[in-house]
C-alpha cells in the first residue's frame, strides 16, 4: 500500500498523480472568475450571477456570437446517474448546435482547435451553464459536481482581488449540496485585496453527487474575484 490505497513510485506523489500514474486517482483543478462580484451572493464563473444546476437531464444546445468560431467543443459532465459522460460539438458560428448526450450536471468545456474569437455558450434549457469568454478556449468555472463512485478531496484554494478601497472587502464562501438537496454554506471569510491561501495539511473530503462551487459577495460596488482549487478525485478504498 502506499498513498491513496494506490502503490506510487514517486517521491512526489502529486507529479505522478497528475501524469495519469494511478488509475484510481486523477487531478481535478477547479477555477472560476468573475468581472463583477456585486454586492450579492453569486457563483465565482465568468457567466456571472448565481449558477443554476439544471433539475433534470437534457441535451445541451452550444453558441457562439461569433461567425468566425466553427472548431469542435469537448464538453464534460454527468448523466442523471451521475455517471462521467463526453461529447464533442462543431460549432457552426451563429447557429445554435446540440450535443447528442443528455447532460445532468456540466462540469466543464473547452475548445479543440484554434482560438474561439467570440463568446461561447452552453445552455441547458433556457439557462447558461456553461460560458467560455472570447479568446480564452475553455470554461472558468468554480463548479463541480462530484461523479458517482468517487470522492473529491480538496488540497489548496487560492483566491485574488483587485479591489484597493480600504474601506472594501470580498466575502465568500464554500456551498455543497448532495443528491438528497441538503445544502451547506461553509467556510465564510472575507478579505480585501492582493491574494489569500489555504493549503489544507488534512484535505476536506467531498462526496459522490454533491455539487460544490464557491461564491462571493462585494462589500460595494462591484469587484473582480478570480480562485484556483487543487483537487483529486479517487476511488473510496473497498
Amino acid at each position: 500500500m502506499g498513498y491513496f490505497h494506490v502503490d506510487i513510485d514517486s517521491p512526489h506523489a502529486g507529479l505522478e498523480i497528475a501524469a495519469g500514474q494511478s488509475q484510481n486517482l486523477s487531478s481535478i483543478n477547479v477555477f472560476g472568475f468573475n468581472r463583477t462580484i456585486g454586492t450579492d451572493f453569486e457563483t465565482i464563473w465568468e457567466y456571472g450571477g448565481a449558477y443554476p444546476f439544471p433539475t433534470s437531464s437534457s441535451t445541451l444546445s452550444v453558441v457562439s456570437d461569433s461567425a468566425s468560431d466553427t472548431m469542435g467543443v469537448l464538453i464534460s459532465g454527468l448523466d442523471e446517474d451521475y455517471a462521467e459522460i463526453y461529447d464533442v460539438v462543431t460549432l457552426n458560428g451563429l447557429t445554435p448546435v446540440s450535443t447528442t448526450n443528455a447532460f445532468f450536471r456540466i462540469n466543464s468545456a473547452v475548445i479543440l482547435a484554434g482560438s474561439n474569437v467570440g463568446n461561447i455558450s452552453i445552455s441547458h434549457g433556457s439557462d447558461v451553464v456553461q460560458y467560455i469568454g472570447a479568446g480564452l478556449g475553455l470554461t472558468q468555472s468554480c463548479v463541480y459536481t462530484v461523479p458517482a463512485g468517487k470522492d473529491l478531496y480538496l488540497f489548496r484554494i487560492s483566491m485574488t482581488s483587485g479591489t484597493v478601497n480600504p474601506n472594501k472587502y470580498i466575502t465568500y464562501r464554500n456551498v455543497v449540496t448532495n443528491s438528497a438537496g441538503r445544502t451547506l454554506r461553509v467556510a465564510e471569510g472575507t478579505f480585501q485585496n492582493n491574494q489569500q491561501n489555504f493549503d489544507r495539511q488534512i484535505p476536506f473530503r467531498i462526496a459522490e453527487k454533491t455539487d460544490f462551487s464557491f461564491e462571493a459577495k462585494s462589500s460595494s460596488g462591484d469587484n473582480e474575484l478570480s480562485i484556483f482549487i487543487e483537487t483529486v478525485l479517487m476511488d473510496p478504498e473497498d
